[in-house]
């Protein structure tokens, strides 16, 4: 073909690529959702007071009892949920890193020899040669931008995902340990209730030898210390329960964290023991970072902002792309006792325009934008859970507070009671068993205070949780690269 004939399509080549340019979809960075919903202008809820403003991450820290924080440094080094969050993560950041470099020359070295006999002399001959090739697309539409932002958010998102599961992680030990110990203490109570309640079924038998009480009476009695044994089996079988999950969060055996919480590690005399408190923390006001703090709020948001840059990337496949690419190396040829060879290059633009594809790329525009906007929804859906979620957890800190303050009262109440049935049955004013049952009933306030305490421990870790957890966007990533160097692989 000649250049007068090459003309013509070069022309209308080069006309169709700058009327692209002129009407090019921008591709700037995507607009903010605008249905995100705002904080509430006040909480219904009330605000804790109590304690002092804290930071959050290193609020177990602060716990009143070091075998929990022992606990859940064992479980964040272990977890399988962590190391698959940790695994998820490089995954996202060598993606990253592929996308990006899109954006750069592609270099490449090869070199080949071969030996063949072919038509039409049927002489062996030997081909050999050795080359660098390059190629580079001018992103000229930002696909390749687009498509490496979107990996980008996409890293973050898993950035913000393994936080998340760190902080869920170390509240799932907080509340298994808590529930442990909450169940151990109940043990204690009712094995005590059930040594009184064989007191009284013994006393009631020697009454009924005695004709002093009916076959009713002592049945009765019977059935309470039966009811009381069933308790106490109860609560043996919530401690084993809470026991084995311990031992799932940490990895490690039951056998093995047995002696570690067992009873005895916690320094207190009978029906003194206590459920560990959760230390409070205060807010004069609670500011829109606490919510935009939360790590699956920071992951909503950046697997938005992935899909609104995958959509840009998808409609810039539309545009033509331009690429340059160059060769240069040495060739040879050799057949018996001749050869020939020399320098090879070649330099050149590439042009490639759709023009016609059935409507492919049409409906590949019209998915991404259906997932732009599925992420936008499941990313206001989120935020508004998260309010509701951040309501609810204040609720129950200060029902539980409330509830506890009159259990405590109670408590007291029954313990002046029964010291008072012990004296008068050494005076002898009162008997045994009058002694006994009102014990059982100092028993039963001192269940329902330790009950009260429990939710009200387990109502400060759901907090905790919704807060999530003292996570700080703009200080995660270097605290993630340390402990995801940090973390455990497998051989």
């Amino acid at each position: 073909m000649t250049p007068r004939r090459l003309l013509a399509p070069s022309a209308i080549a080069l006309a169709v690529l700058l009327s692209a340019c002129a009407s090019a979809p921008p591709a700037g960075p995507p607009q903010a959702v605008a249905a995100t919903p705002q904080l509430p202008a006040a909480w219904l809820a009330p605000l804790p007071h109590q304690g002092s403003p804290a930071e959050l991450a290193r609020w177990w820290q602060r716990f009143d009892d070091p075998v929990l924080v022992a606990l859940i440094d064992q479980a964040q080094a272990a977890s399988p949920t962590l190391q698959a969050a940790t695994a998820r993560l490089a995954q996202a950041r060598a993606e990253a890193r592929q996308a990006s470099a899109g954006l750069l020359p592609q270099v490449q070295a090869g070199a080949q020899a071969t030996r063949a006999q072919q038509a039409p002399d049927f002489k062996p001959a030997t081909t050999s040669g050795a080359q660098f090739s390059a190629s580079w697309e001018l992103d000229l539409f930002g696909r390749a931008r687009a498509n490496g932002a979107a990996a980008q958010a996409q890293a973050d998102a898993a950035q913000a995902q393994w936080h998340e599961a760190r902080v869920s992680l170390a509240a799932d030990v907080a509340s298994a340990y808590l529930a442990l110990r909450h169940a151990q203490a109940q043990e204690e109570i009712a094995e005590l209730d059930v040594q009184a309640a064989e007191g009284l079924a013994q006393w009631g038998q020697l009454r009924r030898q005695r004709g002093l009480d009916s076959a009713s009476d002592v049945a009765l009695l019977n059935t309470q210390r039966a009811a009381a044994v069933a308790v106490r089996a109860d609560q043996r079988a919530q401690t084993a329960i809470a026991l084995q999950t311990l031992a799932l969060l940490t990895a490690k055996p039951a056998a093995e964290l047995a002696p570690q919480l067992a009873p005895t590690a916690v320094q207190a005399p009978r029906l003194q023991r206590r459920i560990p408190a959760a230390p409070p923390f205060a807010w004069s006001a609670l500011p829109p970072q606490t919510l935009a703090q939360r790590p699956d709020l920071a992951a909503a948001h950046q697997q938005w902002l992935a899909a609104a840059y995958s959509e840009q990337g998808v409609r810039a496949e539309a545009w033509p792309q331009l690429s340059l690419t160059g060769l240069i190396g040495n060739a040879r040829l050799g057949w018996g006792s001749g050869s020939t060879g020399g320098a090879v290059w070649s330099i050149g633009p590439s042009l490639s325009l759709p023009l016609f594809d059935g409507g492919l790329r049409q409906g590949q525009r019209d998915a991404a934008q259906a997932r732009t906007a599925q992420a936008a929804a499941a990313f206001e859906a989120r935020w508004r859970g998260a309010v509701a979620e951040v309501e609810e957890a204040l609720q129950l800190v200060a029902s539980a507070g409330e509830r506890q303050r009159e259990a405590d009262t109670s408590q007291r109440e029954w313990e002046r009671i029964a010291a008072d049935a012990t004296r008068l049955a050494q005076a002898g004013v009162q008997s045994g068993p009058q002694r006994a049952s009102t014990f059982r009933n100092a028993l039963s306030a001192y269940s329902a205070a330790v009950a009260i305490r429990h939710e009200h421990a387990q109502a400060w870790v759901r907090l905790y949780r919704v807060l999530g957890g003292g996570f700080d966007a703009n200080s995660a990533a270097s605290a993630t690269t340390a402990s995801a160097q940090t973390a455990p692989t497998s051989n």
